[in-house]
């Protein structure tokens, strides 16, 4: 490391600097604007992808921590670049995606951003400028070299890649499939084989995807080879999407049950998967995988849920694009019910599932049918409106919060 320039810093703008630092690492609202400001400099389809949308935010907060607790154990010293496996993983994902041309202007918007809350955090906290000025100037320096070195530090790895890269196929296969679901048209034929999977088919969609942080590559492949083993698929599809997902298509012989995908899932426990509906054609090989998407991003910060159907979300998806209007309607709809036991929510939600059938219920739950009954009474006790005449929006509202995670509420 380097010894620090500008002497000037000294005493109360020392104390300032820290202090600025120190807020910064205790406000976790401050990465928001800093990821927002990185993911509008990208392609709108790169960054609005779950799982890389979940890897910008594990970066930037380890990225820009990592600048902010070195300056404050050490304002004197330049910053070293932070090059763990998680940025640069995000940043070859950029590249596979074609993002290489707005990686430099991405980080320095993200730069920009960053400032302007240190500058927002220093405001609030002094308005000597004898004292500002110095810290701000270091704090402004030290942000824009780091930066420059962690962008060419990052730019130098990713071209000593270059080349494999460039000839892997599945960065190939990535930038045909992202054409075919950003609406580009293609003649299915040619693209048939290029791929090696009819377009023409009946597709599933699915997303298979780990947490960054633990992702293994290895075992979502073992996943997707299940998966396709138990849909007794005549064809299949596999893209490397990102580092921690997987995208894959099939054409399955059979329907596909959660308790079978549970089963497989069982080795692997960082892995989920998101499902979308059956689907035909060039047009239904985007559907699908836009309706397995759409069921990541609800399930993806609900770690209770490993398994999730579009099929059995869609409802829950429209409604939750207004996340005050589905809480008000929920509350409305359970009344006490909803901050009542969670036993009986997942019993009466399984009750309306299952037809009101009871002893379909107790076979599910393993539990007895007089206790099942008993649980429905008390819900039914709980609730505002009936089963008889509201029970459609009962068993949403009930939906909502199980995929929601809203139990604790």
């Amino acid at each position: 490391m380097s010894a620090m320039h500008g002497a000037g810093l000294r005493g109360d703008s020392e104390k300032l600097l820290r202090t600025m630092c120190k807020e910064f690492l205790a406000d976790p609202s401050v990465l928001g604007p800093i990821q927002d400001a990185l993911v509008n400099a990208i392609d709108a389809r790169f960054g609005s992808d779950p799982s890389i949308s979940e890897a910008i935010g594990e970066a930037t907060r380890a990225y820009s921590h990592h600048w902010a607790r070195s300056m404050y154990e050490d304002p004197w010293r330049d910053v070293e670049p932070l090059l763990t496996s998680q940025i640069v993983n995000i940043s070859r994902d950029g590249y596979r995606w074609g993002e290489e041309d707005t990686f430099r202007a991405s980080n320095y918007a993200a730069q920009q951003a960053m400032w302007s809350i240190l500058m927002r955090i220093a405001f609030s906290l002094c308005d000597e400028t004898a004292v500002l000025q110095p810290a701000l100037d270091r704090a402004s320096r030290s942000l824009s070299l780091w930066v420059d070195r962690t962008v060419t530090a990052v730019i130098d790895i990713l071209e000593q890649e270059r080349a494999a890269l460039s000839g892997d196929e599945h960065v190939r296969r990535l930038e045909l499939v992202n054409l075919i679901l950003g609406g580009t048209p293609v003649p299915v034929t040619g693209v048939d084989q290029s791929l090696g999977y009819p377009l023409s088919a009946r597709h599933l969609g699915v997303i298979l995807w780990a947490p960054p942080q633990f992702a293994d590559r290895a075992a979502l492949v073992q996943v997707a080879s299940a998966l396709s083993r138990i849909a007794e698929s005549r064809s299949r599809l596999l893209v490397h999407a990102s580092a921690s997902s997987l995208w894959l298509w099939l054409t399955p012989g059979i329907p596909v049950s959660a308790e079978a995908l549970e089963t497989a899932l069982a080795p692997h426990r960082d892995v989920r998967l998101a499902i979308g509906s059956l689907d035909e054609g060039v047009d239904g090989f985007r559907r699908t995988h836009d309706r397995a998407v759409e069921t990541q991003r609800l399930v993806q910060s609900n770690n209770a849920h490993r398994v999730a159907f579009y099929d059995d979300v869609a409802a829950v998806i429209l409604l939750a694009r207004d996340e005050a209007r589905l809480r008000e309607f929920i509350y409305a709809t359970l009344g006490p019910l909803a901050t009542g036991p969670q036993d009986l929510r997942d019993t009466l939600r399984m009750f309306i599932h299952q037809r009101y059938n009871a002893s379909r219920t107790a076979e599910l739950l393993f539990t007895h049918r007089n206790t099942i009954l008993q649980r429905i009474r008390r819900a039914e006790e709980r609730l505002p409106v009936t089963l008889d005449r509201h029970g459609t929006n009962v068993g949403i509202a009930l939906d909502a919060m199980h995929w929601l995670n809203l139990q604790d509420e």
